[in-house]
C-alpha cells in the first residue's frame, strides 16, 4: 500500500497541494489523477515515485518511509512512466526493455529464459513485438509511448505510476490502452496511479479518484467523486457541463436556434 500522510507538495516554500486526512492507494486498484493544468499532478506523482518535491508529511510504501529505502528497494517496488523522456535514443525497443530486468538480474546483468519469456509477452499484449529491433529515435509518438508503459511493466513492480500514459495516443487507442491497464491492474493485483485529462475514459474506467483542486489533495470511490459534483469547480466552463461523470458540451441546435448540452458516452470521441 501507498500512504500520504499530511503530505505537502511544492517548490521551495510554495505549497501547490496538500492532503488534510492521510491517503492509501491499496494493490488491485486502477486509480485516475485528475486536476486542472498547473495543479501539481506531475508533482504529486514525482513526489511517490522518486521522493521529491516534498516540503512536509511522509509517503510509505509498504510501511517503509521512502526516505529510508534503497534504490534496488524502491526498484522493484515502484515503477514509473513520465512525461520526460531521458534515455539514449539509440536504443532498440528490445534493449530498453531487457534493461527493465536488471532489479532481478544477477551482477552479469544476464537475463534468464523466465525474463525473456516476460519480456516478449508484454510486448505481445501491448503490440509491440514487431518493433523489437527498432531504434527508439525512429519510433513514432505513440510508438515510443506504448514502449515506455511496455518498459514499466516488464519492471514487474507491485506500484506504476504513470503521467499521462497515453498522451500521444488518438482516441481509440486511448481508450485501448488504459482499458489494457485497468485489466492488467486487476488481474495482476498492480495498483496503477494514472494523471489524465480524458476526462470521460479514465472517469469510466478507474475504481479510485485522486484530485486535487484549491490545493486541496482528496481521494475518494469514483461514485463519491462523481457525486460530489467536484468536475464543474475544476474545469469552469460555459461551454462544458458535467452529470453523472459524462462530459456534456454545448451545441448549437438548428430546429429551435438554442444552444444545449449534449452529453456524450465516455468511450466515444467528442467529435
Amino acid at each position: 500500500m501507498i500512504r500520504l500522510e499530511h503530505l505537502q507538495i511544492g517548490y521551495g516554500h510554495c505549497v501547490i497541494a496538500q492532503n488534510d486526512n492521510n491517503i492509501a492507494c491499496a494493490k488491485g486498484k486502477f486509480i485516475t489523477l485528475i486536476g486542472a493544468n498547473g495543479t501539481g499532478k506531475s508533482t504529486l506523482l514525482r513526489a511517490i515515485s522518486n521522493n521529491q518535491h516534498i516540503i512536509k508529511g511522509n509517503i510509505y510504501i509498504n510501511d517503509y518511509n521512502t526516505n529510508n529505502i534503497s534504490d534496488l528497494y524502491k526498484s522493484k517496488t515502484i515503477s514509473v512512466v513520465l512525461t520526460n523522456r531521458e534515455f539514449s535514443q539509440f536504443l532498440t525497443v528490445e534493449e530498453i526493455l531487457y534493461l527493465s530486468r536488471a532489479p532481478y538480474t544477477n551482477f552479469l546483468g544476464k537475463l534468464t529464459p523466465s525474463d525473456i519469456d516476460f519480456v516478449e509477452e508484454i510486448m505481445t499484449d501491448f503490440e509491440i513485438l514487431k518493433l523489437r529491433s527498432r531504434r527508439l529515435s525512429t519510433l513514432s509518438d505513440g510508438q515510443l509511448q506504448r514502449v515506455l508503459i511496455a518498459r514499466a511493466l516488464v519492471q514487474d513492480t507491485p506500484y506504476i505510476v504513470m503521467d499521462e500514459p497515453t498522451s500521444h495516443l488518438d482516441v481509440h487507442h486511448k481508450a485501448e490502452i488504459l482499458l489494457k491497464l485497468r485489466d492488467y491492474c486487476h488481474q495482476h493485483q498492480k495498483c496503477i496511479i494514472f494523471s489524465s485529462h480524458e476526462l470521460s475514459i479514465a472517469l469510466a474506467l478507474a475504481d479510485e479518484v485522486l484530485a486535487i483542486h484549491d490545493l486541496k489533495l482528496t481521494h475518494q470511490s469514483k461514485a463519491e467523486f462523481i457525486g460530489t459534483g467536484m468536475l464543474a469547480k475544476m474545469f469552469p466552463s460555459p461551454l462544458l457541463n458535467f452529470k453523472d461523470g459524462l462530459l456534456g458540451l454545448k451545441i448549437n441546435d438548428d430546429k429551435s436556434k438554442t444552444h444545449n448540452f449534449k452529453f456524450f458516452n465516455p468511450l466515444q470521441p467528442l467529435y
